[in-house]
């Protein structure tokens, strides 16, 4: 999926749980930014491990609660579970919902003064 990003598209964060793989449930966006490169990198984490990477710029925003937003967001088909599309990894957004993602993270509702 990396390959397929291009400069310029955003990419929003959604994390099931505070620590992975046993954390406790968070069900919350966590980060959002625009990809700022023009290709993929892999980067060394240990001599045997170098995963693929993108440059994003990341926004300054608020954790943010999924279950608020479900019935605002299209990519959730059945309302009843949510949860399914995440199963997936990366998928592809409409405008409307980068919208929605974009406003909760980073507008006025996120800092809690709406």
């Amino acid at each position: 999926m990396l390959k397929k990003m291009a400069k310029g598209d955003w990419i929003v964060f959604y994390s099931p749980k505070t620590v992975y793989p046993d954390g406790e449930p968070l069900q919350a966006f966590t980060a959002i930014g625009q990809v700022s490169d023009d290709e993929p990198y892999q980067a060394e984490m240990f001599p045997d491990f170098h995963p693929w990477r993108r440059n994003v710029d990341f926004l300054d925003c608020a954790e943010t609660p999924i279950r608020p937003l479900i019935e605002q967001l299209n990519f959730i088909e059945d309302k009843s579970r949510w949860g399914y599309k995440f199963r997936f990894g990366v998928f592809k957004i409409d405008d409307h919902d980068l919208e929605v993602l974009r406003s909760a993270m980073t507008g006025a509702a996120a800092k809690g003064l709406l």
